[in-house]
C-alpha cells in the first residue's frame, strides 16, 4: 500500500476505536453516535484541494466555536449534563481533525485525541467493549506513531525547505508519500511485535501499582438498568412483556457446581415488596419513623437474620449490574451478606445496606458499576426476615397487609370463601388458593389489562394472565379472609453459562409471588403462577452460544480488571509469597527422601520448570533482539524479507557518497541525512557540494520514491564520485 494510505488507515483506526470506547460508556445518545459515525465516514473521503482550502478550514473553525457555545449554553441554561456536553464536543473535535488533516502534526493530534478518549472511556465505561478497543489500540498505536514520526521527518527535511524556496531542493514530497516502497508488511508486523513488551509492561504496572481510587474522576454511569416491578408501584395494565427481555441483570455462582449442572435452575431472588392495592396497581405505603434502617455490619459481613458464619454457612456469589432503584436481590433462606470493601483514595469504603419495613434490601452507591456480594445461607431453614420484628403491633398488619380497595367486588370475597371452605388454618387456606389459581392459563397477552377492573376480569372471565395477575389474585383473596398478605417482585431461576460456570438471570426472569403471614412460621412464600410461567425463557442456537461466550468474557473482565483494587493486590501478593515459601521448602527437602525408614540423599534439587521458563524467556528476547537488529540493518522489514534491488542500489550509492565525503575530509555526521548534509555543504559553498547534492537527490528518489537506479547508472555515479573525491579542493 501507499505510505499515505497506510498512515491514514492506522490513524483512522485509532480514531474509530477511541470514539467507540467513548460511546460505549453510555453517555452519548443514539443521535449523537449516529452523527459522529457519519462524520467519520465522510471525513475519510475528504482529500486533495478541499483539504488545502482556506475557506474550508475557516468554516470548520466557525462551526467548532458555535458548537462549543451551544454545548456551554445547554449545560448552563437548559439542564444538560456537563459530562454529556463534554463527550459530544470531544467527538466533534475528533471529526474535525479527521476532516482537516493536512500535515504530520494533524495526524499526531488525531492520535493524541484518540488516546485521550480511550483514557476517558476507562472512567465512563470500562466494560468488555472497552477491552476490545484497548486490544485494538495495542496493535494500531505503534503503527500510527511510527508512521507519524516518519511523515514528520519527511515533511521536516524536505517540505519545509521546498516551501522556503531554497535552491537545489526539487524533492516531490507528495510523490514520496504516494510511494509503495516506504512501508511494507514487515514494518507493520515489526511495529506490532514492539507492542508486545509494551502490553506486558502495562499489565505488570496494572497489577503492582497501588489502587488508590479515581477520586473526582469517578463518574456514575447513566446506563443503569431500569427494572419494571422494582420501583414504587406495579400496574397490572402495563407489566408482563418484560418476560421476553433477554438483558442479563445478575449472575449467580453457587459453590461446588458439578461438572454438568442443570441447564435451567430454579431459585428465588427476593427484590421489592408492595403492601397497598388500589384496584389496578400495587404501591408501597411509607413507614412511620423512616422507611429504611441500616443493616448491622461487622467488617465485611452484614446481618440479615443473624451475623453469617463463613465457615459453616453456604456461600453463593452474586454479580449484580447497576439497577434503578438500587435493589439487592436476596436468595430465599439468606441469613446475611459479605461485601468486600472498595478502596478509594487508598482507604477502604464499605457499602451501606439498608432494609425497609417489608424486608426489601437496598444499597447506596454512586459508582455505577453495580454490586458484587456473597449471600450466606444456613444449613438449617432460616427464619424469614420479618421474624426479626415479631413485636410489631397487630394493627400494623391490619392496616397494611389486609388493606383492600373500597370498590372491590363482593364476588371476590365470595370466591375466596368458596375456595377455602374446607380449610381452617392460615397456611391451609393459602395452599387452597394457590392450588386453585395454578390450574389457570399463563399468558403474556394483557387480556384483562384494558378492563375497568382488571382483577375481577381475570378472576371471572379470562382466567389467563401473567405472574402479577396470579399473585395479585391470591393476595387479594386471602386479604378478604383477614389473612395478612403482601405482593413480592423479584427473579425466579436462571440459565447456566457453561463458559463462565454461572447462572445468568435476565430481565425476562422477573417474577411476582406472595408472602403470607403465619403467627408460627412468620412470612411464608406461595407462588400461584402456573409452571409454564415460572421456568426461564431458554434460547438455543449459534446466537445463544455467542452470547454466552461474550457474557463469560464480560464476567472475567469485570472480576480481573474493573473490580481489581488494593484488596485484590494484597491477595495476589500473599499468594505469590506463599508460593515462593512452598517452593523454598520443597527445594530444601527434595534432596532427601525416605527409603525403608532412613534418609537417602539424592543430590541437589534442580527447579527444572523454573530453568525452562528462564531459558524460554531468554530465547524469546534474544530472537526479538536479533530480529530488530536485522530490521535496522536492512533498512526496514523483518529478517527473512530482504530489501528490494532498488533499495540495495540506493544503499550502495549512499555508502559510496560517504566514502567520497571522508576522502574529501568532510565526513557526514551520523545525525544528518545525505540530503541534509549536502544542503549544509551548499550553504558553506564547498566545491564538492554540487556533486553531493546531485548524488543525495538520486539516492533519496531511489530509496524513498518511485525512481529506479540501474546498475549502469549506479556505476556511473560511483565513478563520478571517485573522480570528484580525488580532484583538488578549491
Amino acid at each position: 500500500m501507499k505510505f499515505s494510505q497506510v498512515h491514514k488507515f492506522s490513524v483512522f483506526t485509532l480514531a474509530v476505536l477511541g470514539l467507540v470506547a467513548l460511546g460505549a460508556g453510555g453517555e452519548m445518545p443514539v443521535i449523537s453516535l449516529a452523527l459522529t459515525a457519519v462524520g467519520v465516514a465522510v471525513s475519510w473521503f475528504v482529500e486533495g484541494d478541499l483539504l488545502q482550502s482556506e475557506r474550508y478550514a475557516r468554516t470548520w473553525n466557525i462551526a467548532l466555536v458555535l458548537a462549543l457555545a451551544a454545548q456551554v449554553t445547554r449545560a448552563l441554561f437548559f439542564g444538560a449534563e456537563a459530562l454529556l456536553t463534554v463527550v459530544e464536543f470531544a467527538a466533534l473535535l475528533q471529526v474535525n481533525r479527521l476532516a482537516s488533516r493536512r500535515t504530520a502534526r494533524d495526524y499526531q493530534q488525531i492520535t493524541l485525541l484518540a488516546i485521550l478518549q480511550l483514557i476517558a472511556a476507562t472512567v465512563l465505561g470500562g466494560g468488555l467493549s472497552y477491552a476490545l478497543c484497548f486490544v485494538g489500540f495495542v496493535i494500531a498505536t505503534p503503527w500510527a506513531m511510527t508512521l507519524g514520526h516518519l511523515r514528520h521527518e519527511i515533511e521536516g527535511n524536505y517540505l519545509a525547505d521546498a516551501r522556503a524556496g531554497r535552491a537545489g531542493v526539487p524533492i516531490d514530497v507528495a510523490r514520496i508519500l504516494r510511494s509503495r516502497r516506504v512501508v511494507g508488511a514487515g514494518l507493520l508486523a515489526g511495529s506490532s511485535v514492539l507492542a508486545v513488551p509494551i502490553f506486558l509492561l502495562t499489565a505488570v504496572i496494572f497489577v503492582l501499582f497501588p489502587r488508590i481510587g479515581l477520586g473526582i474522576l469517578t463518574v456514575r454511569s447513566r446506563a443503569d438498568t431500569v427494572m419494571a416491578g422494582f420501583g414504587t408501584s406495579v400496574d397490572l395494565s402495563g407489566h408482563g412483556t418484560i418476560r421476553t427481555d433477554q438483558t442479563i441483570v445478575l449472575r449467580v455462582q453457587p459453590p461446588n457446581l458439578p461438572t454438568n449442572p442443570p441447564f435451567v435452575r430454579t431459585f428465588r431472588l427476593r427484590g421489592t415488596t408492595f403492601d397497598t392495592y388500589n384496584g389496578r396497581a400495587w404501591s408501597r405505603r411509607p413507614n412511620v419513623g423512616g422507611d429504611h434502617q441500616r443493616i448491622e455490619r461487622d467488617g465485611t459481613l452484614y446481618a440479615l437474620t443473624r451475623m453469617p458464619d463463613p465457615d459453616r454457612d453456604l456461600a453463593v456469589r452474586i454479580v449484580l449490574d447497576p439497577l434503578d432503584p438500587p435493589v439487592v436481590p436476596v436468595l430465599e433462606g439468606a441469613v446475611g451478606f459479605r461485601i468486600d470493601a472498595r478502596f478509594e483514595g487508598g482507604f477502604p469504603h464499605y457499602a451501606d445496606l439498608s432494609i425497609d419495613h417489608d424486608d426489601g434490601v437496598r444499597y447506596s452507591s454512586n459508582d455505577g458499576i453495580g454490586l458484587v456480594y456473597t449471600v450466606f445461607m444456613s444449613g438449617t431453614p432460616a427464619r424469614p426476615a420479618g421474624h426479626r420484628r415479631l413485636d410489631e403491633r397487630r394493627d400494623a398488619f391490619t392496616n397494611r397487609y389486609v388493606q383492600l380497595p373500597s370498590d372491590l367486588s363482593p364476588r371476590v370475597r365470595d370466591l375466596a370463601h368458596q375456595v377455602t371452605a374446607a380449610e381452617t388454618t392460615t397456611l391451609g387456606r393459602a395452599h387452597a388458593v394457590e392450588h386453585f389459581l395454578s390450574r389457570w392459563r399463563y399468558t403474556l397477552q394483557l387480556e384483562s389489562g384494558g378492563a375497568a377492573r382488571p382483577l375481577e376480569d381475570f378472576l371471572f372471565r379470562t382466567h389467563a394472565g401473567h405472574c402479577e395477575y396470579f399473585s395479585t389474585a391470591m393476595a387479594v383473596m386471602l386479604r378478604t379472609l383477614g389473612i395478612p398478605t403482601r405482593n413480592v417482585t423479584g427473579f425466579l431461576g436462571g440459565t447456566f453459562n457453561r463458559y463462565g460456570r454461572f447462572y445468568a438471570v435476565r430481565q425476562g426472569d422477573a417474577h411476582s409471588w406472595v408472602e403470607v403471614w403465619d403467627a408460627t412460621e412468620g412470612w411464608v412464600t406461595f407462588d400461584p403462577t402456573p409452571p409454564a410461567g415460572e421456568m426461564p425463557v431458554v434460547r438455543t442456537g449459534l446466537v445463544a452460544e455467542i452470547d454466552a461466550v461474550v457474557e463469560a468474557m464480560r464476567m472475567r473482565w469485570r472480576h480481573y480488571v474493573v473490580d481489581f483494587d488494593l484488596g485484590m493486590q494484597a491477595q495476589i501478593a500473599r499468594k505469590l509469597w506463599r508460593f515462593i515459601e512452598q517452593r523454598r521448602r520443597h527445594d530444601t527437602l527434595s534432596p532427601r527422601v525416605l527409603e525403608r525408614g532412613r534418609a537417602v540423599r539424592l543430590g541437589p534439587a534442580v527447579p527444572w520448570k523454573g530453568v525452562a521458563g528462564v531459558a524460554l524467556g531468554a530465547l524469546t528476547l534474544g530472537a526479538l533482539a536479533w530480529q530488530l537488529r536485522g530490521w535496522r540493518r536492512s533498512g526496514g522489514g523483518l529478517r527473512g524479507a530482504p530489501p528490494s534491488m532498488a533499495v540495495k542500489a540506493a544503499q550502495e550509492l549512499a555508502r559510496a557518497l560517504d566514502a567520497a565525503l571522508v576522502a574529501r575530509g568532510i565526513a557526514r555526521p551520523a545525525n544528518r541525512t545525505p540530503l541534509a548534509w549536502a544542503q549544509e555543504l551548499t550553504l558553506r559553498q564547498d566545491a564538492f557540494a554540487a556533486m553531493a547534492m546531485r548524488v543525495s537527490e538520486r539516492y533519496t528518489a531511489a530509496r524513498f520514491g518511485d525512481e529506479t537506479l540501474t546498475r549502469e547508472q549506479l556505476d556511473a555515479l560511483k565513478a563520478e564520485l571517485k573522480s570528484a573525491a580525488q580532484a583538488p579542493s578549491a
